[in-house]
């Protein structure tokens, strides 16, 4: 009988969550337009609002909500049902499903490498089966399911017909979701890309934001950073998606003070392999540094549609790195002071190579005169 109950379940799972990855895949379809692939060429970034339906949107959040929840105390899985768990503080650190971030991080010469926590982000990836497997067939889970399932080759599809140049990888092992909770008290990320190089090859990052109390002076927002260009400060509104380039557009999440802020974030591999068999996911700068101060703007609007301006960026934003990094490790029990002396020492090497520092100097200059105003996504 207790095999055949949870049969019976699974049976049920397939059906709910078949059903929200047919939404959801029909959303994608439907959002994912020429005018996105054009907004994205043209920024580095699109935004999308009211993305899915406003019932999926709301079986989302309350399966995240569920997901955060459920703790290490709780005899919870598909044979006990996961919305009888017991709701858990905001703040708990025995959260069965979403874990305390965890970031690597080698030093620049290699010599080490740390793994360290973001303070107050818990987050879990969903292909992780050892840690989600008792909730894939669970009915309460059914629209976070949904959304995994319908996320593995929609996305690819979708920018293959308006963006084929990004070339993104079809299979559903080339994207990863990561389900993810901003519990307050200041929790945020510092200036990065989402592919910064090797191994990693993510081409695209769409993050689905489910905050439907969410306001102003939550902090929170996505801010994004063309290179030398406008900035767009981006609010984690409810049923918002955005879309950005991983390998290009520097990003950061601003210091948080709502008691929730959640996040599903898809990461689409693409395939960077150039026509000769090289790679273009090198973060090598192949540009001579004195014909590029001939003309300094021509320079960065080049780097703004290159993955290579991640050799500069840091040397160029050094101001913005420092502070972010700041915000987000200070209350950290470690890694701040390892993570400060990377960036430093980054920056040291860019200006050891005097056309390098003339180049950098001339480019943080001209990023002072276009980025005046922020582009505020409210």
């Amino acid at each position: 009988m207790f095999e055949l109950a949870i049969a019976r379940r699974a049976v049920v799972m397939t059906d709910a969550s078949s059903a929200v990855a047919r939404d959801v895949a029909n959303a994608i379809d439907a959002h994912i337009t020429c005018d996105v692939a054009c907004a994205l060429e043209r920024d580095g970034f699109a935004v999308v609002d009211a993305f899915l339906d406003d019932a999926v949107a709301h079986a989302l959040r309350a399966s995240l909500e569920r997901l955060a929840a459920v703790t290490t105390d709780d005899d919870v899985g598909a044979a006990t049902g996961a919305a009888n768990a017991s709701v858990a503080s905001p703040h708990a650190r025995d959260r069965k499903y979403l874990r305390p971030n965890r970031t690597h991080f080698t030093k620049t010469d290699g010599s080490a490498r740390y793994l360290f926590s973001k303070p107050n982000i818990y987050e879990c990836d969903l292909a992780d089966a050892k840690t989600l497997g008792d909730t894939r067939y669970d009915d309460a889970y059914a629209a976070l399911w949904g959304f995994y399932d319908a996320s593995s080759e929609a996305f690819a599809r979708a920018f293959a017909r308006v963006a084929p140049e990004l070339r993104l990888e079809p299979r559903a092992e080339k994207r990863v979701v990561k389900a993810q909770l901003n519990v307050g008290g200041g929790g945020c990320f510092p200036w990065h890309y989402d592919n910064p190089g090797p191994p990693s090859n993510r081409a695209v990052t769409a993050i689905l934001y489910l905050n439907p109390h969410w306001r102003d002076g939550d902090g929170g927002e996505l801010l994004l950073q063309p290179f030398c260009a406008g900035a767009a400060r981006v609010a984690p509104r409810h049923n918002r998606l955005a879309i950005f380039y991983s390998d290009r557009t520097l990003h950061r999440v601003m210091p948080s003070t709502a008691s929730t802020r959640y996040a599903l974030t898809v990461w689409l591999d693409g395939d960077f392999t150039a026509p000769d068999g090289s790679s273009t996911n090198a973060s090598v700068l192949e540009l001579n540094a004195s014909e590029a101060m001939r003309d300094v703007a021509a320079t960065a609007a080049t780097l703004r549609q290159s993955n290579e301006q991640r050799a500069l960026s840091r040397a160029v934003y050094a101001d913005e790195y420092e502070q972010s990094l700041v915000e987000c490790m200070s209350n950290a029990p470690r890694g701040m002071e390892e993570m400060l002396e990377a960036h430093y020492e980054h920056c040291r090497a860019v200006k050891k190579q005097p056309g390098l520092k003339a180049l950098v100097d001339a480019l943080r200059e001209h990023r002072r005169q276009v980025e005046a105003n922020t582009r505020v996504v409210m």
